[in-house]
């Protein structure tokens, strides 16, 4: 499993510490939660704390605020390193931590720029840009200019602006491009190239998505939902807000007529996830979709594998392993 760029930790006045891992942290009064506290004030499940690529969030849950650094959160707060977040007698206090690369280390690839000096990837995302919290600095760079996301053995580029292209072809700002080795990247003048750890090959192609998931389990949130993937190398959990979860509900629990893992053509999907809005488009189910695939990489997924669409587009499925187990708690 690839390492995390943000290392977050959440410690209790008497100093024992709790670690946020790529499946959040689950706080509330229900016993299944992460972190359990028995205040009959506290919801059942209160609060979610997710890393994300620059650091970490708070999602409130419960029908009571949050209450981060003495002030009221009722949905989503970013996290910074010192913040205070309080149930009621308990007090969690946030320590962030962004991990810092080295030019030797090691990771199933690297990134080298045109000068000849390269970088492994040893953590997800890798961000590169001109600001000094990038991890590969590029001189009159925008900060975080661009991201490279590793998930299953797979390498996706994320452009900040658009104005990135992979092997001469313009790259979209704001999707998730599923790199090859040996690809040239260009943007501002520099060249970059994908390379494979200790091959000197330009032609290899990355590993597959891996094992597929071989159970899903969707926990149903007051905002959204968290969904746990089981693979052969353990457990990875993504948090999805409510039109995303809808979606992956209409994949993994369709209709009668129609299984998880088969192609549901795009009106069954438009029917549950938008089910007062029937003339919703195609290029807009296309950008779910799309925001979708993002959280599943950011989780350390294979997005893009994972949720397909059919040839022509009309119908998307969640590619699962045969037999596969899915689950919905509330």
């Amino acid at each position: 499993m690839e390492a995390p760029r943000i290392r977050c930790i959440v410690v209790t006045a008497d100093g024992v510490s709790r670690r946020v891992g790529v499946a959040g942290l689950l706080i509330g009064r229900q016993g299944d939660c992460d972190i359990v506290i028995a205040d009959p004030s506290v919801s059942r499940r209160h609060a979610l704390i997710q890393l994300t690529g620059d650091g970490a969030v708070a999602v409130a849950l419960g029908r009571t605020a949050l209450e981060i650094n003495g002030k009221k959160c009722e949905k989503v707060q970013e996290l910074a390193h010192g913040d205070r977040i309080a149930f009621p007698g308990v007090a969690l206090q946030v320590e962030l931590e962004v991990q810092r690369p080295s030019a030797s280390a090691k990771g199933m690839y690297r990134v080298r720029l045109g000068s000849g000096s390269s970088f492994g990837l040893v953590h997800s995302p890798f961000v590169l840009g001109g600001d000094k919290a990038d991890d590969l600095i590029v001189k009159r760079w925008p900060p975080s200019a661009l991201r490279l996301h590793l998930a299953q053995g797979d390498v996706y580029l994320e452009s900040a602006d658009g104005k990135v292209t992979r092997n001469g072809e313009p790259v979209e700002a704001g999707t998730m491009e599923l790199l090859a080795v040996g690809d040239q990247l260009g943007y501002r003048k520099e060249t970059l190239t994908l390379e494979a750890e200790g091959s000197d090959s330009a032609t290899t192609a990355l590993g597959a998505a891996g094992v597929l998931p071989s159970k899903v389990l969707i926990e149903m949130l007051a905002r959204g939902g968290r969904v746990v993937f089981t693979l052969a190398d353990g457990d990875r959990a993504v948090y999805l807000a409510d039109r995303r979860l809808d979606l992956m509900i209409a994949l993994l629990q369709p209709p009668e007529g129609y299984l998880p893992g088969a192609f549901i053509p795009d009106d069954v999907v438009r029917a549950i996830v938008w089910p007062r809005n029937p003339a919703v488009t195609r290029p807009e189910i296309n950008m779910l979709i799309s925001r979708c695939r993002k959280d599943l990489i950011e989780a350390g997924l294979a997005g893009n594998r994972l949720i397909e669409r059919s040839q022509g587009g009309g119908a998307t499925r969640l590619t699962l392993a045969p037999e596969a187990e899915v689950r919905v708690q509330t």
